[in-house]
């Protein structure tokens, strides 16, 4: 089933990720972790169906969803960063992206966080974050989404770390084998990996390397395409 709503709500996030709030269609639910197809229905045109997660909380009234723009193209987020508030899109049924399996390390890259949000906003409302831990690696400072809220949620069990930029309150490199093994002491729990390939199968390589049992590391890729590969956490 496909359900027409009204875009409320735009706003900048960082320099190239846009947040936005639409409208909840009657009896639309949705579970933390969870995503949904947005499209324009334009006459005449193949719709472009894109996935984008949602990173706020069912409680709400509306749906809160992010997603990467880049400039000069025509993709579905250009167009969508170019709607006035009111027009309309489409959204699909919602349909699983994580799922969360219990406390753990979540390690997103760029936009990988997005997938997080909504699992990190409703643990923290049921009083169930603790236990879990966050390593959140980008480019440079302002790449990182959801700073501010991310220190807040997880205090020291949140690093941040950069590849391009040394920057206080920040860790510097990549998420490689080192890295894991300084900064995360059990290796006895889910995983959660999600960001660009090939950077969610670099960082599955460390933890395999580091000696975590396959079974416990969940991955989950964030469509690149082959122009976007070189960009790394870009996406």
């Amino acid at each position: 089933m496909t359900y027409t709503v009204k875009l409320l709500k735009k706003e900048k996030v960082t320099h190239d990720v846009m947040g936005i709030t639409l409208e909840r269609p009657a009896n639309y639910h949705f579970t933390p972790g969870q995503c949904a197809e947005l499209w324009l229905e334009r006459p005449g045109t193949l719709a472009e169906k894109s996935t984008f997660s949602f990173i706020g909380l069912d409680s709400e009234p509306n749906l809160q969803m992010a997603m990467k723009t880049y400039p000069d193209e025509e993709t579905l987020p250009a167009h969508i960063k170019r709607l006035v508030e009111g027009a309309t899109l489409q959204i699909s049924e919602p349909h699983k992206e994580v799922e969360y399996r219990g406390p753990g390390v979540f390690l997103a890259g760029g936009t990988g966080i997005t997938p997080f949000m909504a699992i990190f906003r409703q643990l923290h409302k049921d009083d169930k974050l603790v236990g879990n831990q966050l390593i959140y690696a980008n480019k440079r400072g302002k790449d990182i989404c959801f700073e501010g809220e991310l220190y807040t949620l997880f205090g020291t069990n949140f690093i941040s770390i950069l590849a391009l930029e040394d920057r206080p309150r920040n860790a510097a490199g990549e998420v490689d084998a080192a890295f894991i093994h300084r900064h995360v002491q059990q290796l006895d729990q889910p995983f959660y990996v999600c960001g660009p390939e090939p950077w969610v199968s670099q960082v599955a390589d460390a933890l395999q390397e580091v000696g975590v049992d396959e079974e416990r590391v969940h991955l989950y890729s964030r469509a690149t395409s082959p122009e976007r590969i070189e960009e790394g956490l870009g996406k």
